[in-house]
């Protein structure tokens, strides 16, 4: 046992790594550019090292053991920070490099923000992609660690990320009602003017919805929900009837006043989202995050 370590190769911790998070042999075999047989044989040296069965067969996946749950994060961690190293040697060339990067964004993001990214990302890397899923309640720290996102936008004071991320403030972006341009409404709104209309809330889960629920409890009033959806697509159609209102973040507003007969009014006390990167430790130095963040905080500029 005490030269268990000496006698595990760095093959079978990836092949570990990557087990655990596809829990299937054949894709895991396909993530690793490996037979089928060659995992399954590597699979086997490692029960017999470590003496336990790691993963067993269930009718949908391979249920990974409890030995093998307490593996997970050390052998993730080890694996990224010797990543990390490797990429901070080899340095990164923007120009020539071919990469996706994984990134975890609140919807009003994805709408307003994800475009000029892809766009910089177009002229500075045109070999990189970029992933993007929608932002969620979770705490993010296994999805950061175990490198299936490399950053997450999400709001700052929210609470739910794990307080081990290291998160940076990305920019501030102020929220204003919304509203059918043929409604004629003052350009500043009181809490009372936005509690006697009926609202679309734009989102199910989200920070910058509770803040106005708490803005307008701190008045003395609140306001009637009529509608929610889960992003802002069908809001242009929803204000067009005049019977809705909707707070937004002011980016959102903006570009739907261009396109749309809508208008955007400011609020009497003013609110702001402010937005937040967050990243794990174990990649806050590796050199391609580091130039992505940099091309965030480009965008964030032009957003702010």
């Amino acid at each position: 046992m005490d030269n268990l370590f000496q006698r595990l190769d760095l093959n079978l911790l990836r092949v570990f790594d990557t087990l655990m998070q596809s829990r299937n042999v054949t894709r895991t075999a396909e993530r690793l550019n490996l037979s089928q047989s060659t995992v399954s044989h590597a699979l086997a040296r490692l029960r017999q090292a470590l003496n336990d069965p790691l993963f067993v067969m269930t009718r949908k996946e391979m249920r990974p053991t409890d030995r093998a749950q307490a593996l997970a994060a050390p052998v993730r961690q080890a694996l990224a920070l010797l990543e990390q190293g490797i990429r901070q040697v080899a340095g990164f060339d923007p120009g020539h490099a071919r990469r996706t990067f994984r990134l975890a964004v609140p919807s009003s993001i994805e709408y307003s923000a994800v475009p000029l990214l892809v766009d910089l990302l177009h002229q500075q890397a045109p070999g990189c992609r970029l992933a993007v899923t929608e932002l969620v309640d979770s705490d993010y720290e296994e999805d950061l660690a175990r490198g299936s996102l490399d950053m997450v936008v999400a709001f700052a004071g929210a609470g739910h990320l794990s307080p081990r991320l290291l998160t940076r403030p990305w920019f501030d972006n102020a929220l204003v009602c919304l509203a059918s341009r043929a409604l004629g409404l003052e350009q500043g709104l009181s809490p009372q003017t936005l509690a006697a209309w009926v609202h679309v809330c734009t989102s199910t889960w989200g920070h910058s919805q509770t803040r106005v629920e708490s803005w307008l409890s701190s008045r003395g009033v609140s306001r009637e929900i009529g509608v929610w959806v889960s992003s802002f697509a069908a809001l242009p159609g929803l204000l067009a009837t005049g019977r809705y209102l909707a707070v937004v973040p002011e980016l959102i507003a903006r570009d739907f006043c261009q396109h749309y007969p809508l208008s955007r009014h400011s609020l009497d006390e003013p609110l702001a989202t402010t937005y937040v990167l967050a990243q794990h430790p174990l990649t806050e130095f590796d050199p391609a995050l580091l130039w992505f963040r940099q091309l965030l905080r480009e965008v964030g500029e032009q957003l702010g």
